[in-house]
């Protein structure tokens, strides 16, 4: 009898370790073989140097990791429209793109009976167009599919293989332009008919990783000014009356890196990326597809070396308006133009608030462009309240606001912005005093709900300096 209980005891215990083994799978064995398939996933980043790397690739995936969860919700075909040219400059490691390529991979990954597999196809945006299917860092096809025995683990798979598996295909050669110049034009009907054939359940997406250069086909840069009036429109009427528009309806566009340009392809300024930017808005809305995102980077970067075979596009020349900064003015917003809520840091209507700082963006992006040295001042001011209170917390808040949507919305550089409280310090666009008539009056107090961009050029700086705000 005895003999019995202890033979069952040791049973139970052998099995209690089996399970704790497989439970430990994923941080102890180092490395995993993908379900179904022969490409070798690494689960440790330390081990990310095993096994041969493909010639230029930069292993980008050990930088940085997914971290959010995946399930079955808001799933999507994607294909990722990109090329690895010679005078476009790389994509910054741990960049925004990493995480919203993170996330968008992830919502491939159908999850089924603890398996799941995913969904992308990539374009390579050469003179000629093509697919490229994932390959992984063995060379060999990568297998999207993996599975496991638990929910945690299976999202802990999907991570790991978007982070080690795709994440460095998207810098290796495999994605290298073949052919000289780019047509992203002709990507995009490329990728109209990839996603024809995907799966016509889920919500389909197309992410632009490109410079939004192009060179050859149906819309060559070399032909037109990019500056010129109505140019878009002109090229989108030429391009629906020959039927050359592909059909995107309904599908949802993130489009990234506009202006990433190197040497000796000229890095568009301010007004160029612009430019850029509101020329491909035009087309991409007249093929029915929804933009989302859209986000330049036009401070240039660091070029890929063409020893490693990469091929030039030739050169657009872009021509910049000159503009004389030595008339260059501050501008007060007052409440009519941007709106606080009083008391608060909010805008009344952020949109109306947006457009009226444009005009005023569009003069300080090639400013401080050019003159990297030189700073724009945004001062905030604040009424004194009813109880008599005064401070500069509040000025604060307000001029940060008014940065943030600078940068996020206009593509002012937020390392040339200082945002500073004025308080309720008389200055010479904030004088009005809410107790004149000896009673607090709120549509005084309104007059000082202002904020003050003020360029380190401007004859205003001579009072900030005096006041102490600015050495």
């Amino acid at each position: 009898m005895n003999k019995r209980i202890i033979r069952s005891i040791v049973v139970i215990l052998f099995c209690l370790f089996l399970v704790g083994c497989s439970a430990r799978e994923t941080t102890s064995s180092g490395r995993r073989q993908a379900a179904g398939g022969n490409e070798s996933v690494v689960e440790n980043t330390s081990n990310n140097n095993q096994g041969e790397t493909n010639r230029g690739e930069t292993n980008r995936g050990e930088a940085r990791s997914c971290h959010q969860e995946f399930d079955n919700e808001d799933l999507i075909n994607l294909v990722v429209i990109t090329g690895n040219r010679a005078n476009t400059s790389e994509i910054p490691i741990g960049s925004v793109v990493d995480d919203i390529f993170c996330d968008l991979v992830g919502r491939t990954f159908e999850i089924s009976n603890l398996e799941a597999e995913g969904n992308i196809a990539f374009v390579v945006s050469d003179g000629e167009p093509w697919r490229a299917d994932v390959i992984g860092q063995n060379g060999r096809p990568a297998d999207l599919r993996v599975s496991a025995n638990n929910t945690y683990v299976l999202n802990n798979r999907i991570r790991n293989t978007i982070s080690h598996v795709v994440l460095p295909f998207m810098d290796s050669d495999h994605l290298m332009a073949q052919t000289e110049e780019a047509d992203l034009f002709e990507a995009l009907h490329i990728a109209s008919r990839i996603l024809r054939d995907m799966n016509p359940g889920r919500k389909n997406h197309i992410l632009i990783i490109d410079s939004g250069i192009t060179t050859v086909g149906h819309i060559d840069m070399r032909e037109f000014d990019i500056m010129g009036v109505g140019v878009s429109s002109e090229i989108v009427s030429r391009l629906e009356a020959a039927g050359l528009l592909p059909d995107l309806f309904g599908v949802g566009i993130s489009f990234f890196n506009i202006g990433a340009s190197a040497y000796p392809q000229q890095v568009p300024s301010g007004p160029v990326e612009a430019a850029l930017k509101s020329f491909w808005s035009d087309i991409i809305r007249a093929t029915g597809a929804q933009i989302l995102q859209m986000q330049g980077r036009s401070e240039g970067g660091i070029p890929r070396t063409v020893n490693n075979g990469y091929p030039f596009v030739s050169n657009v020349e872009f021509y910049t308006p000159q503009v004389d900064f030595s008339d260059l003015r501050s501008e007060v917003f007052s409440a009519e133009h941007l709106g606080f809520i009083a008391s608060e840091s909010e805008f009344i209507d952020e949109i109306h608030a947006r457009n009226a700082l444009a005009t005023t963006a569009e003069t300080l992006i090639p400013f401080l462009n050019s003159n990297p040295a030189h700073i724009a001042y945004i001062v905030g001011s604040q009424a004194v309240g009813p109880d008599g209170f005064a401070g500069y917390t509040l000025s604060l808040e307000r001029a940060l606001r008014v940065k943030d949507l600078l940068v996020s919305e206009l593509n002012l550089p937020a390392a040339q912005l200082v945002a500073i409280g004025a308080g309720t310090t008389p200055l010479s666009w904030r004088n009005t005093d809410e107790f004149e008539t000896g009673e607090w009056r709120d549509d005084l107090a309104e007059r000082n709900r202002l904020v003050a961009i003020i360029p380190s050029t401007a004859d205003e700086m001579i009072e900030l300096r005096s006041q102490g705000f600015v050495p």
